[in-house]
């Protein structure tokens, strides 16, 4: 499948998820989203499963570029870890997608084991990721530190999705920045 293809589709179940639910993802739908035919969808995506895996990689990729693009190693380590967590919590409303998508995945990993396999592989990357920023900010921290960094940046992004009104971007900034700012303070344990 030629890649400008690949692209379309891919962008299609990101908006089909965003602006239908992932109970809308379906072979046909998509392809009317991405205007192209059903078998071309079919071809590589056959079931809605592998289209929100599909989808799902489609936006880590997204999400680990703007990582990396905002990553700078002449700033403080504190400046580096503040802006991966608040691209992470989705503070930013651009980002509101790559939440959804994550959602619809995560939700999707509860009884298919397959996304379930894949769900923990990315939770484990951004952990992982995680404790090495957090590391740097402050050695004293633990993997436990960047799990509850994590589940907090989690829950913060669905929030964001999810009720955008209650948790506002300056809100979801704020929470983040205090949270960093106290795990970069903590004395050894």
């Amino acid at each position: 499948m030629p890649e400008d293809t690949r692209e379309r589709i891919l962008e299609a179940v990101v908006r089909v998820l965003v602006e239908q639910g992932v109970d809308r993802v379906r072979v046909r739908a998509v392809a009317q989203e991405a205007g192209v035919s059903v078998g071309a969808v079919q071809h590589s995506y056959p079931t809605r499963s592998r289209l929100v895996h599909a989808a799902m990689d489609h936006v880590s990729a997204r999400i680990t570029a703007g990582l990396l693009e905002r990553i700078d190693l002449t700033k403080p380590a504190q400046e580096n870890l503040l802006a991966a967590c608040r691209m992470l919590a989705g503070v930013e409303d651009a980002a509101r997608p790559a939440a959804v998508v994550w959602l619809a995945f995560t939700s999707l990993a509860c009884t298919d084991p397959v996304i379930a396999t894949a769900h923990r592989s990315a939770w484990q990357t951004l952990e992982d990721a995680l404790a090495r920023l957090l590391a740097q900010v402050n050695p004293a921290t633990t993997a436990d530190d960047a799990a509850e960094l994590l589940a907090l940046l989690d829950g913060l992004a669905i929030a964001r999705a999810t009720e955008p009104g209650r948790m506002t971007a300056a809100r979801a900034a704020a929470i983040v920045t205090g949270h960093v700012r106290r795990l970069a303070g903590r004395s050894p344990h």
